[in-house]
């Protein structure tokens, strides 16, 4: 039963090092290790000679993106559990690879990752803003995470005349959760526009999305916490007021 129930739990430290500390020393570093690796096997005059023939920073982009695609299908296998969220953000690893790897043979521009940097959070926020007004049990099932929640024994512990009042209290906490995504993306651009000022296929760009990834990860996510955070211990609060369960009872270890 332990073991079931730990393989539907995600690894965070797997996480950290296969979306954001392999990806970032890898882009960081790429270009000259395999710079080293050519001219210690062909040459320095070959690899100079072949330099505008190989791209790779296309291929250090490559490899630096198969390990969150790879986590990506390893998480969904271990824990079964996909949902909208981490759908958008798989398609979110899949444009930015587009980009680093296409990107120069299309003529993209750093506009075009600034762009689709800013945006992901913005359409996360309003598709949680349509499913709270139109699959609002959908909305809550995100919220009221079975996994922090023991949902079958708040609902048994709501009244009747409650009932109003505990849809408020969760749609409250779910805009906490969409204001979180819209403050995301407000730096996500900033952070973007600052810090990527090389266009796809230049060696520099490689480096400037390294940048990026890791200080977009941690500028993001103090204040994203801040925010969802209240708006979770609102909740909680909340729940207790109503249903008379002190969170003890009604939140899982």
């Amino acid at each position: 039963m332990n073991m079931k129930k730990n393989k539907q739990k995600e690894n965070p430290i797997l996480s950290l090092f296969c979306n954001i500390l392999i990806p970032v020393i890898i882009l960081k570093n790429g270009n000259k290790w395999i710079n080293k690796i050519l001219i210690k096997y062909h040459g320095e005059e070959w690899a100079y000679q072949n330099s505008t023939i190989v791209d790779i920073s296309s291929i250090v982009f490559f490899i630096a993106l198969i390990f969150p695609v790879i986590y990506f299908f390893y998480d969904l296998l271990n824990r079964k559990n996909i949902n909208l969220i981490s759908i958008l953000g798989f398609i979110n690893i899949l444009l930015t690879g587009g980009i680093g790897i296409f990107g120069a043979k299309f003529g993209l521009s750093k506009n075009w990752f600034i762009f689709k940097e800013g945006m992901l959070p913005i359409i996360i926020g309003l598709v949680l803003i349509i499913m709270s007004k139109y699959r609002q049990s959908s909305f809550k099932n995100i919220l009221l995470n079975k996994v922090l929640f023991d949902n079958d024994k708040i609902s048994i512990s709501i009244k009747e005349d409650m009932r109003y009042e505990f849809e408020y209290i969760v749609r409250k906490a779910g805009y906490h959760l969409i204001s979180g995504f819209f403050i995301s993306s407000i730096i996500q651009f900033g952070l973007a526009f600052l810090i990527v000022v090389s266009n796809p296929g230049e060696s520099s760009f490689n480096k400037e999305v390294s940048t990026m990834t890791w200080v977009s990860y941690v500028a993001v996510l103090l204040p994203t916490m801040l925010i969802v955070g209240k708006g979770y211990l609102g909740l909680i609060s909340d729940i207790e007021k109503i249903t008379g369960l002190k969170k003890e009872e009604f939140l899982k270890s």
